[in-house]
């Protein structure tokens, strides 16, 4: 919104000669930006105790420009003496300077934003704020650019054509790539919330670890993330991302380790000595003797037939 002000201002300044109109303060130079700061902290879950502070040098443009329009609305003499005490050249330096910054934490901000995405989401396509870099890496350009277009007064037809559509293009490519990312959820969790999430996980991991050692639910064959999460009422996504976030394993890894582990108790036992390797795998839940050797393998680091001959020695 405060970009289209700024454009609408572009053409009204170029086709009126009221110089009232070249103070009205709506320019949003110390503005558009801290939005942009605030929207990309709150996606990178970083808390901003008080935000009031971002918006001081907003208040100052607007407080300022509000009593140069009212003065230059009263006696347009005032135009050429804000002018000449280089009003213009004050306001855009420091607008520049502002806007340079904030795009330069912006960038910061988003990077780890990026970093954090894959502990939080299994997958990220799309949820990067890779479009706000872009966006940032175009208002820089723009504002040196700015600066010496006015510092140089280099007005050609050419130089004013080629400021207004790199604005123009700014403004269209954050609409669009804003609208196309407004329903990912890209989001990180603050701290409070992450330490607050942590906790239920873990909640949820004892419950399941409850299940299995009380049922020994990993014994059938059949079992899934499905009918496992049905069982203990609790959701799918929550069962996943519990034993995914505390253990660093998938369903179907968390379980089999059981079953190893089970494996492994029985194979020890007097009762099970008459019965083969493939037998027992069988009686602790693998299907077939090519995913437990697979898995057995995976998890212990040798095969089960060394395991056994070294358990019978």
């Amino acid at each position: 919104m405060t970009i289209c002000v700024e454009i609408t201002m572009y053409f009204l300044l170029k086709t009126t000669t009221n110089p009232a109109l070249h103070y009205l303060p709506v320019k949003f130079d110390f503005l558009t930006l801290t939005f942009l700061f605030f929207y990309a902290n709150e996606t990178a879950g970083i808390r901003i105790n008080s935000k009031i502070k971002y918006y001081i040098p907003a208040i100052i443009e607007i407080i300022v420009l509000t009593i140069a329009f009212s003065v230059v609305s009263t006696n347009s003499d005032y135009h050429d003496f804000l002018q000449k005490k280089g009003f213009d050249l004050y306001l855009r330096t420091f607008s520049s300077i502002y806007i340079i910054i904030f795009s330069l934490l912006i960038i910061r901000i988003i990077l780890q934003h990026k970093k954090l995405l894959s502990i939080h989401f299994s997958d990220t396509k799309f949820k990067s704020l890779q479009w706000l870099i872009v966006f940032c890496i175009g208002c820089i350009v723009l504002n040196i650019f700015r600066h010496l277009y006015h510092t140089f007064q280099v007005k050609t037809e050419f130089v004013e054509n080629t400021y207004f559509s790199l604005s123009l293009f700014l403004l269209y490519y954050i609409t669009i790539a804003s609208l196309v990312q407004i329903n990912i959820n890209n989001v990180i969790p603050s701290q409070a919330n992450v330490e607050e999430e942590q906790r239920e996980l873990e909640k949820i991991m004892r419950q399941i670890k409850h299940n299995l050692l009380e049922n020994k639910s990993y014994l059938d064959p059949n079992i899934n993330l499905k009918n496992f999460a049905k069982s203990i009422g609790i959701p799918e996504r929550n069962v996943s991302k519990a034993i995914n976030r505390i253990n660093n394993k998938n369903f179907s890894n968390y379980i089999n380790y059981y079953r190893v582990e089970e494996f492994k108790r029985l194979i020890a036992s007097e009762a099970y000595k008459k019965y083969s390797i493939s037998a027992i795998a069988n009686e602790v839940g693998f299907s077939s003797r090519a995913s437990f050797y697979k898995n057995f393998k995976e998890i212990e680091g040798v095969s089960p037939t060394s395991y056994f001959k070294d358990i019978v020695v």
